[in-house]
């Protein structure tokens, strides 16, 4: 049993800075949103230890460097394919280095940005090889990251 191009089942992703934003704005923006909703309504003291204040210096810093460095190799590697290919490979080794960071969005970030970089972003011409399989890896850690962010989110107003 064959299966031709168009019966193949494929996931369309947002175009790149859609994707990115996307997870910065989840990631990074909901959170902060998250631990200033824990200030206003909590009797709780914001400046203890680990508290919503730390929290949110803490994700605002690593989630915009993450962002920023992302970004900035994403626009300069993405001009030639040969690049892009390098980049996705350097930006998903990066996501994984990053995963100690997790809470802060960067992994998701990093990985959004090589998805982006191999083209598999829409409106983009997809890469081969390695660097497809980087961008698959990068898209599955932006997703991962996406999910624990609103799931923790849910599981400690739960708790």
């Amino acid at each position: 049993m064959s299966t031709s191009a168009a019966a193949r089942r494929t996931v369309q992703l947002p175009s790149g800075p859609v994707l990115v934003g996307a997870v910065y704005a989840v990631c990074v923006l909901g959170l902060i949103a998250v631990f200033t909703a824990q200030i206003i309504f909590s009797d709780e003291d914001p400046h203890r230890s680990q508290g919503p204040i730390e929290s949110i210096v803490s994700v605002s810093i690593f989630g915009t460097v993450a962002l920023i460095v992302g970004v900035a190799l994403a626009v300069v590697l993405r001009r030639t394919r040969e690049r892009a290919g390098v980049g996705a490979l350097v930006l998903v080794a990066l996501a994984v280095v990053s995963l100690v960071l997790f809470w802060a969005g960067a992994p998701g970030i990093l990985g959004a940005c090589a998805a982006w970089c191999a083209g598999l972003t829409r409106g983009a011409h997809p890469l081969g090889g390695a660097a497809r399989v980087a961008g698959i890896i990068g898209a599955f850690l932006a997703l991962l990251n996406l999910v624990l962010s609103v799931g923790g989110v849910l599981v400690g107003a739960a708790t």
